[in-house]
């Protein structure tokens, strides 16, 4: 069984990876044909792809693609959201993305303007944890499910 903690790191995780994983719109917006333009550089020579003003630093670091694991697991974490309502997604969205950003609790005052809010950042925090609540309850009846259909419950959890 999964804790509000272990559901609440898995939805952080989740968001991370979904960070690395590519924008494919933006990366359709820009082709142009079929074949790339070729721009020389004397100075770099044809094949230098460092970029920059000829130092390695700098280019921009690329991030490690995700693997296949990882990103059936973010889109399993995701789907845990679907028992949310919708309001309560935004909210969990927005605070799910502040801990994955490293905050190390989520800032409720902040999140109070983007949620429409004026006063009851406590209340934030206490629609956010029922929310996440409702989350873990699907989580775990995810896992009690033998490969996700109605047999009945499992005597071990596969994950």
């Amino acid at each position: 069984m999964l804790s509000f903690a272990e559901v609440e790191a898995r939805l952080v995780e989740a968001v991370r990876v979904s960070w690395r994983l590519p924008d494919r719109e933006a990366g359709w917006q820009r082709v142009r044909s079929a074949w790339p333009e070729i721009m020389r550089e004397a100075s770099a020579g044809d094949y230098d792809a460092r970029g920059g003003d000829l130092s390695s630093s700098d280019v921009k670091l690329r991030t490690v693609a995700a693997t296949r694991g990882e990103v059936v697991e973010m889109e399993q974490a995701f789907g845990w959201l679907a028992a949310v309502a919708d309001d309560d997604r935004r909210l969990v969205a927005l605070a799910i993305g502040c801990l994955a950003r490293g905050d190390k609790q989520v800032p409720w005052l902040r999140l109070r303007k983007p949620m429409g809010v004026t006063r009851g950042a406590e209340g934030l925090r206490k629609r956010y944890a029922r929310a996440v609540g409702r989350a873990c309850v699907c989580a775990n009846q995810g896992l009690l499910r033998v490969d996700g259909g109605q047999a009945g419950i499992m005597s071990e959890p596969k994950i």
